[in-house]
């Protein structure tokens, strides 16, 4: 066993990818008139949902399993006993429902959209954070207003699918694995938690989340499990499931899927979710591996730290700006203007989180460690003594880039992050196309 990767994994999962996703996927669908002039929808209750398809919903999720076994050589067949069944039974569908896509079945799915804190108006009560996360620690998401639905209520598309972006991160991927102590876990048939630390509120998502297909021969031969990723499931059967529920009258829920999609597709154009220990060569990973195996562990500890670090510092700094500049409409903010550009489409395929996605942002991962070596607060990034999470202070990172590298500073760091942003752009746009039947 590689041990080293799988440790450096479990210390630089970071909770939120790329922190509050609504900030730039709503940004991307704004350039779309296919979603901007699209019809509002009534928002619908999972459950009503459900109901409304249970026949019909049979096939597709049966159809999503055998797409899974045949496209992924490291995927974990679903057990038979949870396939889906129509039985006419309300009551139990949409626990039925959650465990046949094999989803913590405790998620919270509220009517509800999300603008960021104080920038509309809100019509109706405030949902508190908790009422639609799992998660023990929910400070995060502070950022948001939580406006409560009612069935029926007439709901904009862009406002559906920008809320349900971040949903995946609210606990739909948590305790799935047999080692999680949940009793759904012991169920799912995906086995013991390949990588990510499953002691950590949010840390059994990571495989849901991460893909680590671009790393060298020799890694995967001595970590055979960083084959073991699920984003590309993940896309796939939210893609399905969005289409179907358009085809089958049910737009509200075609756009909330959509969503759900969209989340997995940021996840991969995140560098610090496409390599093993960005920042290291191979020959650096393998040798600070064997120094642990004849009894050196610092190398290996320092490094697993510093990787934490960066990732923690990337999140921080990115959530701020890009919070700044949505809310001040700062259209050449590097990362903003990266969003909002527009250009050619290309086609969406079943091979682009992979092979477009993911390696894109797996070749950033050297240019972006760099930038964060360079101009994030050193104490902070380089110094693997500090356990950067547990430090209020990181909250002032642009303030301390600013202080020592001025405003250069912040935007070398700005457009580096932009490259990768980009490549969300065209993909997350192309994803929106192909489930909307049409092409770039």
């Amino acid at each position: 066993m590689f041990a080293f990767s799988a440790m450096a994994l479990c210390a630089s999962y970071s909770a939120t990818a790329w922190e509050h996703h609504p900030l730039f996927t709503r940004p991307v669908l704004s350039t779309m008139t296919e979603v901007t002039g699209a019809t509002p929808a009534a928002a619908t209750s999972l459950k009503s949902f459900l109901v409304a398809v249970e026949p019909e919903l049979v096939a597709l999720l049966n159809n999503e399993e055998a797409w899974a076994r045949t496209n992924m050589a490291a995927y974990k067949p679903r057990p038979d006993a949870l396939a889906f069944q129509a039985t006419g039974t309300a009551n139990d569908i949409v626990a039925r429902f959650l465990k046949a896509i094999r989803v913590n079945p405790d998620i919270k799915t509220p009517l509800y959209v999300s603008p960021l804190s104080g920038m509309k108006s809100v019509k109706t009560g405030l949902l508190a954070p908790s009422d639609v996360s799992i998660l023990q620690d929910v400070s995060d998401l502070n950022v948001f207003d939580y406006e409560a639905l009612a069935e029926g209520d007439t709901v904009a598309p862009i406002d559906i699918v920008a809320t349900a972006s971040n949903e995946p991160d609210y606990g739909l991927d948590i305790g799935l694995f047999e080692d999680n102590g949940t009793p759904f876990g012991a169920l799912y048939g995906f086995g013991v938690q390949p990588f990510g630390n499953p002691n950590l509120d949010y840390g059994s998502q990571a495989p849901f989340h991460m893909g680590f297909y671009h790393e060298s021969w020799i890694i995967y031969l001595f970590a055979s499990f960083l084959n073991e990723t699920y984003p590309e499931y993940r896309i796939h059967l939210c893609k399905s499931l969005s289409e179907f529920a358009f085809i089958h009258g049910q737009p509200y829920w075609g756009w909330r899927f959509m969503g759900w999609g969209l989340h997995y597709l940021a996840d991969l154009s995140q560098p610090y979710h496409t390599a093993a220990l960005p920042g290291y060569t191979t020959l650096q990973m393998l040798w600070v591996n064997v120094l642990n195996m004849i009894g050196f562990p610092g190398p290996q500890e320092d490094a697993v730290q510093l990787a934490s670090n960066r990732h923690v510092a990337l999140e921080t700094f990115e959530g701020i700006l890009l919070a700044f500049a949505v809310r001040n409409n700062l259209t050449q903010d590097p990362t903003l203007a990266a969003l909002l550009k527009t250009g050619k489409i290309p086609a969406y395929t079943d091979s682009v989180p992979r092979d477009s996605l993911s390696a894109s942002a797996h070749a950033l991962t050297t240019k972006l460690n760099n930038t964060i070596m360079k101009y994030m607060p050193s104490y902070f990034v380089n110094n693997p003594s500090v356990e950067l999470g547990d430090f209020p202070q990181r909250y002032e990172i642009i303030d301390m880039v600013v202080a020592e590298h001025g405003p250069a500073g912040v935007t070398a760091i700005d457009e580096a992050e932009a490259e990768a942003f980009s490549a969300f752009a065209t993909w997350g746009r192309s994803f929106v196309l192909a489930v909307l039947g049409q092409t770039g």
